[in-house]
C-alpha cells in the first residue's frame, strides 16, 4: 500500500504562521536625541559628603577606592544621577506617527569621557583613579531633585535641599529618593586609550552607548514626554569611570530613544508555544495513524 504524504492539517498550519510572526516588526523605527537636562554626582568623601557636586565637569560611577597616586588615602565611593527631559522625543513621534500611534523599541544613553585610560588619574583628586569593571544603571521616578529651569550648564543651581551623599545615605532630606527604583541592567565599562587633559570635544572623546532593558516605567514616562531620571553606580568592587557632565563646553550626556509605528507588540507567552506544539504533534500522529 502506498501511503500518502503527510500534510499538516489546517489548524496546525494557522498556528504555527501565527506564531512564527515575530515579537517586534519594527521595520521603519524612527530614532530621536537630547542631550541631559541636569546631572551631578553623590561622594561619600568626608570633605564633599555635603557638597552639591553638579558643576565640576566630570562626574563619577566609583567602587569604594582610594586615590594614593594623588595624595587621597579615604576610600571614596561615588554615584551618578543624570535626567533627560523627552518631551521634543515625544512631540517628534507624535509629528511622524501620529498621537499615541508609536511605540518604543529601544533606549540608550551616551556618555563621553577625557580620562579613560586605566591607572591613570585626572587632574583632579576629587575623582578617583580610572578602572575596567561593572557598573549598574537604574530609573527613578522622583524628579524633584533639580530644577529644570535652571539647571544645565552651570549645574543644578539648587539652594535647598542639597542632593549630596549624605542628604541621600545619611539619612538627610533625599533618604527616599531612590526608593523603588527599577534595573535598567548591569553594564562592563572597559576603559580605553583617550586622555583628553585639554580638550574633550565631540566624539574624540571616548563615546559609550549603553543600551538600556525597556523597564515598564521608563517607557510609560517615554510615552508621556516627561522627565526620565536614571541613578547609576558601582555593580563590582574594581570600576572606576569618569563621565562627562553639562558643565563641560562638549561631549554631555545625551539619550537616543526609538519608536516605531504602531502599539507594542504583545510577546506570545511561553505557554501558548507549548500549547500549540502540542496540537501540531496531536496533528501527526492523526495523519500517521490514519494512514
Amino acid at each position: 500500500m502506498i501511503k500518502e504524504p503527510f500534510v499538516p492539517s489546517a489548524a496546525a498550519v494557522a498556528i504555527s504562521m501565527a506564531l512564527a510572526i515575530p515579537v517586534d516588526s519594527a521595520l521603519a523605527a524612527t530614532t530621536l536625541s537630547v542631550q541631559a537636562t541636569a546631572d551631578t554626582f553623590l561622594t561619600s568623601y568626608t570633605q564633599q559628603a555635603n557638597s552639591d557636586m553638579s558643576s565640576f565637569g566630570a562626574m563619577m560611577i566609583s567602587s569604594p577606592q582610594a586615590d594614593p597616586l594623588q595624595g587621597i588615602s579615604e576610600v571614596r565611593t561615588m554615584e551618578n544621577l543624570v535626567s533627560y527631559n523627552t518631551a521634543t522625543i515625544k512631540a517628534g513621534f507624535d509629528a511622524q506617527y501620529g498621537a499615541g500611534n508609536w511605540h518604543v523599541t529601544d533606549v540608550q544613553i551616551k556618555w563621553y569621557t577625557n580620562f579613560d585610560i586605566q591607572g591613570v588619574p585626572a587632574n583632579n583628586n576629587q575623582f578617583n583613579v580610572p578602572h575596567a569593571g561593572y557598573f549598574g544603571i537604574s530609573y527613578f521616578g522622583n524628579d524633584s531633585w533639580f530644577d529644570p529651569t535652571t539647571a544645565g550648564a552651570t549645574g543644578l543651581t539648587v539652594s535647598s535641599p542639597k542632593v549630596t551623599w549624605n542628604s541621600v545615605y545619611g539619612g538627610g532630606a533625599w533618604s527616599n529618593l531612590f526608593t523603588g527604583q527599577t534595573s535598567l541592567g548591569t553594564f562592563y565599562y572597559p576603559t580605553g586609550t583617550f586622555n583628553g587633559t585639554t580638550s574633550c570635544a565631540g566624539e574624540i572623546c571616548a563615546p559609550r552607548l549603553w543600551d538600556l532593558n525597556l523597564a515598564t516605567p521608563l517607557v510609560d514616562d517615554i510615552l508621556a514626554g516627561g522627565f526620565l531620571s536614571f541613578h547609576s553606580y558601582a555593580a563590582d568592587d574594581q570600576v572606576v569611570y569618569l563621565v562627562n557632565q553639562l558643565t563641560k563646553p562638549d561631549a554631555h550626556p545625551q539619550i537616543f530613544i526609538s519608536a516605531a509605528a504602531g502599539p507594542a507588540p504583545v510577546p506570545v507567552p511561553a505557554a501558548a508555544w507549548l500549547f500549540a506544539s502540542a496540537l501540531a504533534w496531536l496533528s501527526v500522529l492523526g495523519r500517521r495513524r490514519a494512514a
